[in-house]
């Protein structure tokens, strides 16, 4: 094809979809020409959810009722599987009344988004290779030919990864998981103990007699860690049984070889605590449920640096590949620069990347942007506000902040960045203080219990559960405030904070007079 499109976008998953979606507004809104491409392989869009989660259910909370309106900017922090529109047209509750929705009911709204906002999607489109030109345009080839484009954006998202175990093709990988009767009255090992893995073990819990699962890690609970992707409650049930000795077991060991013996297979374990141990475990079904890494091969002969042993590619704060310039990740992707810190590697934080990618493309391609302006008069109820109702601050703590730029009179709202990228990448104008706030825990890791965290009343610097943080940035480097914890996130209608913000905004205020008198 000879057309050369603004921007292509690898994927019509979440991630991609999103950052088309905000593109588009942006577009509309400056009245400018936007020549954009969504490619696919699937038949539709979101079809890494036709697949997985394996046994039907997302771990991705849909709170109905939140004592806001529905289509209130709070309510959408306990919506985490919805895209974000202008209008909230399609939200997931139109879908599912369910807490944890049906992988289907997300298939469904993600193909009603491509209708309904007209993204252009070209779907049984495999991605193939990718190639730059002399004029560091990206060319994509796929087997529906090859689409040229300014921006790359991909979009991909991850692929089953089986380990390398000696044997391993002896195992069942997750997305090729049995009917549970296969199990019934066997003993069964499952590789893993993250979502998939529990996720496994609980369908086959009264069909299998002995269940183990194995991984070199203790398991982490996502209750106690604040990240998402530890195990949930909702697929903890062998963990109970485990405890209560119910036929279950959580092996921390290294798998050394797994071999066919007699009507199953013998699995060698080099136990991680146990001074050295090594036994052999007999087995008659072995699952490998070890998780993800990305769709990224396409791109190989570019030459592209990974995280984690290859599970996610290296980016620069505004989701640009370290590699290559003008090449972008969106979606699960994008996780490798908060990973198992905060939630980009799930819908309800991603989404918010995707925005953050589009604004950023947006002004690349010349989109007139408009800002909103505040007096000082009214930045306290403003800020208040923000802490109070934001769902970017609050799904993306300590990760991404919204900026605000001070001349001294005018306060003027830039929008949300990542907390780096404001740390790093904006240039403080002669003149201009640069401030970032954002929602963030404190050291929740220092407590044994986290159900049983001490509080001290009164005192900032004890917050560990999610407050409000302030940063301002000079040519002289840079402060930082906090705000009190409070356990409903109520800080608007609150004194107590109004005078805490309003002598941070006063001493603010002062260093600015007293730089621009120096």
């Amino acid at each position: 094809m000879n057309q050369l499109f603004d921007v292509v976008i690898v994927g019509a998953g979440p991630g991609g979809l999103q950052t088309a979606i905000t593109l588009m507004e942006r577009a509309k809104e400056s009245k400018e020409e936007l020549k954009l491409l969504v490619i696919e392989k699937g038949e539709k869009a979101g079809s890494f959810f036709k697949s997985f989660p394996v046994h039907g259910t997302l771990i991705s909370n849909n709170k109905l009722y939140t004592g806001k309106p529905y289509t209130h900017r709070k309510s959408e922090r306990f919506d985490w599987n919805s895209l974000i529109t202008k209008d909230k047209k399609i939200l997931m509750r139109h879908y599912s009344r369910d807490f944890f929705p049906k992988r289907e009911a997300l298939v469904e709204m993600l193909n009603d988004l491509v209708e309904e906002y007209k993204i252009p999607v070209v779907y049984q489109t495999e991605w193939e290779n990718t190639v730059k030109d002399e004029y560091g345009n990206y060319e994509i080839h796929t087997n529906q030919g090859v689409y040229k484009t300014k921006y790359l954006v991909v979009a991909a998202g991850m692929g089953f990864e089986q380990p390398e175990i000696e044997g391993i093709e002896h195992t069942t990988p997750y997305p090729e998981m049995k009917e549970k009767e296969q199990y019934r009255d066997k003993r069964v090992l499952i590789l893993g103990k993250g979502n998939s893995a529990m996720e496994c073990a609980q369908d086959i819990l009264n069909e299998a007699n002995f269940m183990m699962l194995a991984s070199p890690s203790s398991v982490s609970m996502a209750y106690k860690t604040h990240y998402v992707g530890h195990v949930r409650a909702i697929n903890a049930l062998l963990i109970d049984n485990y405890q209560l000795k119910n036929q279950a077991a959580l092996l921390d060991c290294h798998i050394k070889k797994i071999e066919p013996y007699k009507d199953g297979y013998n699995v060698t374990v080099d136990y991680v605590h146990a001074q050295g141990e090594i036994e052999t475990l007999f087995f008659h079904e072995i699952v490998s449920a070890t998780g993800f890494n990305s769709n990224i091969s396409a791109l190989s002969n570019l030459g592209i640096d990974t995280l984690y042993d290859g599970k996610y590619p290296a980016l620069k704060p505004n989701f640009e590949s370290i590699n290559h310039n003008n090449l972008f990740f969106a979606g699960t992707q994008t996780h490798g620069l908060d990973y198992k810190k905060t939630f980009s590697g799930f819908i309800h934080g991603f989404r918010y990347n995707s925005k953050i990618l589009a604004h950023l493309l947006a002004g690349k391609l010349g989109f007139v942007q408009t800002y909103q302006t505040i007096s000082n008069d009214e930045i306290e109820d403003y800020i208040l506000e923000e802490f109070n109702d934001s769902p970017d601050l609050y799904l993306q703590p300590g990760y991404v902040v919204k900026v605000f730029e001070y001349d001294g009179d005018i306060w003027v709202d830039l929008g949300h960045v990542t907390l780096e990228y404001f740390k790093s990448v904006l240039e403080v104008e002669e003149g201009k203080q640069l401030m970032a706030i954002s929602l963030e825990y404190g050291d929740i890791h220092r407590f044994h219990d986290p159900l049983s965290i001490p509080r001290s009343p009164g005192d900032i610097s004890a917050s560990v559960y999610i407050h409000p943080v302030i940063r301002v940035r000079t040519d002289k480097g840079l402060k930082k405030f906090e705000l009190e914890e409070e356990l409903e996130n109520k800080y608007l209608n609150n004194e107590k904070h109004h005078v805490a913000m309003r002598e941070f905004l006063d001493m603010i205020r002062d260093s600015y007079k007293k730089e621009v008198v120096k």
